[in-house]
């Protein structure tokens, strides 16, 4: 497979390099393109005209200049607003500015221009980007959006933005709108997407979520494709691209500082006793929906910016810094204050950008972004000497290199190197002393009973070289290879030396109560309404590690047969492999074609028919070498004695000690999705543009671990499969499919309006939420196996999306994001220890007793509003903010209690519980609280700003 990976570069690089006659093409990871044909009165093509191009974003100029056909292309160009000049001699000269260029994307300016001698003909272009050769569903934020349409400081990070796309969603329980800063993007899981930092992949390569932060005002663009990728990009979920800012050739900055407490923070609404809640029953005692008196919340977001030239058109730098703080505090419900949840970060960068030669360009950058949370469990069952703090780390190094070598030849280079790591330990910082949990209050006390730590790595290395030849039409020929290497290292234990509990015995943890020789073993105590009750004993584990290496080979040829229609064809080649100690993992490997077909109707980039299929590979993250990891598990209780004062073993609810390290189906594959798009766009007047896309994405060879039928014993069967289940005759247990239909306006008919707005009709169904590649979804059958296949919690018919901004006289700026959805789904679960719901005893875990998102919650809007006035004094600029979260001031059911609980009976002989199939019998037939809300929306609340621009 070497061998076959080093055929395949080789024979890649020596085609691109064979080729001749080439010019530019395409976009990289960091830049957009300018491209057109220029014409003469009557329509003829004109070769020869020099078109040059400036911006503030733009180290000096770039030239270019027509061809036969009166064509050209200006690749490489860092996205922002440019000035194109077209010379030719006895031709008016002819000028366009505000040209906007987009990150991933082509701008495309035909000019006509007239014979006549020592004039200039300025014309403002236009600011709408309609690219006639793109075939990707994609949506880009620019800076001044970014600075006006995005409304307050919780909505101020990368993250946070893409909720405004269209084609994102998730469920609002996480956090509203968007479903958190790892959305669900056209039916992919929270785990599917990519997060860049100037083109570098910065994923955490454990989870795959998303990576460091960085203060908003570093940030010049972001993109974020949705579905239907060019070869260059891996994973089958969103691409989220942050584009920061590099300085200029005059001194500019920022310090912007947001600020909210509770009395910011209208009162809840009062819910009346013996009302019917929203799902029927009542709604128990007198009691607010939103209590802002027991649930505190402030936050205190300062950030800074600086750039300029150390070099003028050379060098330049930029910095920025930010330390946001936030606290919220649970309420008192029992007798004692719980420790205010804080959090304190600090995100900074830096970074240079060097053109020692014309169009050679290096860019260097570091990005550092740590936190510090304490009090993480925010709980009211937890004092501060029993909760934990939180430390978080990640950094980034990146180094790349821009080049149009000559006139037939652009290549880029990029190196990234992004470290981190995250622990959790006791706030009081003594691991010896055993904490206590109370099952009879659920209270926690004296001390946190866990630590954790973790570290990974992620290093990158990113080649490619694009040509362009002409040869039954033009081809933009584009080749490279992206390769990752990451790494996972981590521990996990119970807090407390146990031979601090009074009335341990050393032989607890000894082979006589099921824990190999050798083994040490940690724990601590439970209770019961404050009575001595049980000792919990689990072995120490040592720390494991595990890593992986990805190569991905690709070409993508961007072939326009004629000017009017664009085909996309590229391939992509990824091959992965895993390391973990005495375990085999089949090796990941797919080929994956993709085809793209544009047809630019008027061949004006006005009318434009865009259609798309494709396969993508999923990047999977460490979780899967790491579910191979042999460590010892398993715990043991011992229970209190009243009469004797001792503690018993307890066999019925331990667990003898023994290694993990799971299996893997020797003919486990990658997971992948095959999307396919349809879509027209239409510029529909001024600077205003419509976009109708159907999409369809369907996912294959998910995996999961699965341990067999219960009978087949407990956890020594677990396996790592595509398909579980397989053994009992179940076949495609794992599967995810999305369809939808999404309209998007992007309207900027003046410089004092800009408007995003979208309506997305959609389905996604599947059989798991799984973002992890091991959790308990199909760990046993038949228990896991019932229901599963339905709505997943990014399903909702419809959703509404409404952002920008309204530039008014006296230099006031009002901002708007609206969102609205017809509601999303949620499950009707049961738990239990033992169950009997189809005949035959299963384990203990939570079972879903009707399909998948059978019961909707209601439909949910937010409107939230900010205004800015902004004073003028030389080139500084002042800017007084407010913000008002929720105008409309709803306080919608966010989340709902959907386990109808265990309808528990005990087994007179044994006093085993399990769940009594027959719903009219049992000591708790259904759940008091089922059905119940638990969460609602945040009223109205109010934040202020203060905003300096120079």
């Amino acid at each position: 497979m070497k061998n076959l990976s080093r055929l395949t570069f080789a024979a890649l690089a020596l085609a691109l390099l064979l080729i001749p006659n080439f010019g530019m093409a395409q976009t990289s990871r960091t830049t957009g393109a300018l491209i057109g044909i220029v014409t003469d009165g009557q329509g003829n093509p004109l070769p020869g005209v020099t078109v040059t191009v400036t911006s503030p974003q733009l180290q000096g100029a770039r030239t270019a200049v027509t061809d036969a056909k009166g064509e050209y292309i200006l690749p490489t160009l860092p996205p922002g607003t440019y000035r194109a000049q077209y010379e030719l001699n006895g031709i008016k000269t002819a000028v366009r500015e505000n040209i906007v260029v987009n990150l991933n994307q082509q701008t495309k300016v035909n000019v006509p221009m007239q014979l006549a001698l020592s004039e200039t003909v300025i014309v403002n272009a236009s600011t709408i980007v309609v690219d006639p050769t793109q075939t990707a569903t994609q949506t880009n934020f620019k800076e001044d959006h970014l600075k006006y349409a995005v409304v307050g400081s919780t909505n101020r990070s990368y993250q946070s933005v893409l909720a405004q796309a269209p084609g994102v969603g998730g469920p609002n329980a996480t956090s509203g709108p968007g479903g958190g800063g790892n959305p669900q993007v056209s039916g992919a899981n929270l785990a599917q997407n990519n997060f860049l930092v100037d083109g570098l992949n910065t994923t955490d390569p454990v989870t795959h979520t998303f990576g460091p932060n960085l203060a908003f005002d570093a940030i010049q663009e972001i993109s974020i494709q949705t579905l239907g990728k060019d070869a260059e990009y891996g994973t089958s979920g969103g691409t989220i691209n942050v584009i920061t800012k590099s300085g200029g050739n005059n001194f500019s900055g920022s310090a912007d500082y947001r600020y909210n407490d509770p009395h910011f923070l209208s009162a809840g609404q009062r819910l009346v006793p013996g009302t019917p809640s929203f799902y029927g029953g009542p709604a128990g005692p007198s009691k607010l929906a939103f209590n802002k008196a027991a649930q505190t919340n402030k936050s205190k977001q300062p950030q800074a910016t600086f750039g300029g030239p150390i070099l003028r058109d050379k060098l330049w730098f930029f910095g920025s810094t930010q330390k946001p703080e936030t606290s919220r505090q649970a309420p008192n419900l029992n007798g004692f204050q719980p420790g205010p949840r804080t959090f304190t970060g600090w995100n900074t960068i830096g970074k240079l950008t060097l053109t020692p030669w014309a169009n050679q360009t290096f860019t260097g950058r570091y990005l550092d972004s740590h936190a510090n949370i304490s009090n993480i469990s925010f709980s009211s069952l937890v004092p501060t000497e029993a909760d934990a703090r939180q430390t978080q780390h990640t950094k980034t190094w990146g180094l790349s290199y821009d080049a149009i070598v000559n006139a037939h030849w652009l290549a880029n280079v990029s190196l990234g190197h992004t470290p981190s790591s995250l622990a959790a330990m006791p706030m009081t910082g003594n691991l010896s002393t055993p904490g206590n949990q109370d099952v009879g209050t659920g209270i926690n006390s004296i001390n946190y009973t866990n630590n954790q730590g973790r570290t990974s790595k992620r290093d990158e290395l990113i080649g490619t070289s694009t040509y362009y030849i002409e040869r039954f039409g033009t081809h933009g020929l584009k080749g490279g290879v992206d390769y990752n290497k990451t790494s996972f290292s981590s521990i996990n234990n119970a807090v407390g030396d146990p031979s601090l509990i009074p009335g341990f015995d050393a032989s607890f943890c000894s082979p006589q109560y099921g824990f190999p020789t050798g083994i040490t073993c940690s724990g601590f105590t439970l209770t019961n309404n404050g009575q001595r009750y049980q000792i919990y004993l689990q072995p120490l584990n040592p720390q494991a590690s595990v890593d992986s290496k990805s190569q991905a080979y690709f070409v993508q040829d961007e072939w326009n047969p004629v000017s009017r229609a664009t085909i996309r064809a590229g391939l992509r080649y990824e091959y992965i492999t895993w390391g973990v100690s005495g375990k085999s993992i089949p090796n990941f490997k797919l080929l994956q074609p993709r085809l793209g077909f544009a047809y630019d109707i008027f061949n004006n980039a006005t009318s434009v028919v865009h259609s798309y299929a494709g396969k993508i590979m999923d990047d999977n993250q460490l979780t899967l070498p790491n579910f191979g990891v042999a460590q010892p598990l398993g715990w043991a209780f011992f229970n209190y004695n009243a009469t004797t004062g001792k503690y018993v073993y307890n066999p019925g609810a331990s667990l003898p000690i023994f290694l993990t390290g799971g299996n893997y189906d020797a003919n486990l594959k990658p997971s992948y999705s095959n999307q396919y798009s349809l879509g027209f766009t239409q510029r529909i007047w001024r600077n205003t543009s419509l976009d109708v896309t159907a999409e369809m994405r369907k996912q294959h060879n998910l995996f999961e671990d699965y341990c067999g039928n219960e009978t087949a014993g407990f956890f020594d069967t677990c396996i790592l499969t595509n398909q579980p289940g397989s053994d009992v005759g179940v076949h495609n247990a794992l599967r995810s499919d999305y369809r939808g239909v999404i309209t998007k306006i992007e309207s900027r008919p003046y410089n004092w309006l800009d408007l995003l707005a979208s309506w997305t009709r959609a389905k996604s169904r599947g059989s798991t939420e799984s973002t992890q590649n091991q959790n308990t979804a199909f760990d046993f059958y038949p228990a896991n196996f019932i229901n599963t296949y339905g709505y997943l919690t990014d399903d909702a018919r419809d959703r509404v999306k409404l952002d920008g901004y309204v530039r008014l006289p006296f230099d006031f700026t009002v901002g708007a994001n609206y969102y609205w959805d017809s509601g999303t789904p949620w499950n009707v679960t049961q738990t239990a220890s033992l169950t009997s719901v189809t005949g035959v005893d299963l384990p203990e875990g939570t079972y879903l007793i009707e399909p998948r998102g059978s019961r909707r919650l209601p439909h949910y809007s937010q409107l939230d509003m900010q205004v800015q006035k902004d004073f003028r004094v030389a080139n500084t600029k002042l800017g007084l903010i407010a913000t008002v979260y929720n105008v409309m001031n709803h306080e919608t059911i966010i989340s709902v209690n959907g386990n109808a609980g265990a309808r528990a009976k005990a087994d007179p002989t044994t006093g085993t519980v399990f769940i009594d199939s027959n719903q009219q019998t049992g000591k708790n037939r259904l759940s008091r609280t089922f059905g119940q809300p638990t969460a609602f929306q945040t009223p109205r609340r109010y934040e202020a700003g203060i905003r300096v621009e120079f």
